[in-house]
């Protein structure tokens, strides 16, 4: 873990501009989730709102943010926010609010790989093994064992069974009826997990399309 006990620019910082508009997806995205308790919910979730624009705006370092009372509760609201909607109907609507929810849950993790300069540097990246592909009207519907479960729609032909593929785990999208769960990497790490941030960088010449969508995403 890279220490970071000097202040810094917490305005501009990928990992929390992302959360920031993962709120703001949030609130209209649960307004759409079918589930009990929906107006505790988003109270809860404009209580993230303040959170996170005071984190924002805080400018402090990484070891003094970890452990401020805003981020904590940022935190813990998201994962308890994820609890909740474990009882809501599992269509695309609930698999957004949970990408996003997982996202801001995980941002002590994010924010332990140090200062960043990339966007790319601000999400996650899984290698695993094509398990399984089927054709859907010019798309390719893939199933990749990352060490868990996870499905990628692709147009392109080229990813197939048996490969090894590196995974942007962006928020989902819906093709044709089927779920993506992130996008394939033009890429190969022979691993099934989590890319680690040396790894993320070592393949940053794949990553122009990934950086584009995430900064038109904050826009």
């Amino acid at each position: 873990m890279q220490k970071c006990l000097t202040r810094m620019d917490t305005s501009k910082d990928f990992r929390l501009m992302l959360a920031e508009k993962g709120i703001k997806e949030l609130e209209r995205v649960i307004n759409a989730v079918k589930v009990q308790r929906r107006k505790e919910i988003l109270k809860k979730v404009r209580e993230m709102e303040n959170d996170i624009q005071v984190v924002k705006w805080s400018y402090l370092g990484i070891d003094e943010l970890l452990n401020f009372e805003n981020f904590v509760k940022l935190v813990n609201t998201a994962k308890e926010l994820r609890e909740v909607l474990k009882q809501a109907e599992k269509d695309f609507n609930w698999k957004l609010a949970d990408y996003w929810l997982e996202y801001i849950a995980h941002l002590p993790e994010l924010m332990k790989r140090g200062e960043i300069s990339r966007i790319y540097e601000a999400i996650r990246f899984f290698s695993g093994v094509i398990t399984n592909r089927k054709e859907i009207d010019g798309l390719w519907f893939c199933n990749v064992d990352c060490g868990f479960k996870m499905n990628v729609v692709t147009n392109s032909e080229k990813f197939k069974p048996n490969d090894y593929v590196v995974i942007a785990y962006l928020p989902p999208r819906e093709f044709k009826g089927f779920i993506s769960e992130g996008m394939f990497v033009d890429a190969k790490i022979e691993k099934k997990g989590e890319l680690s941030l040396d790894e993320i960088k070592s393949i940053a010449d794949k990553l122009g399309e990934v950086e584009a969508i995430l900064i038109e995403m904050l826009r």
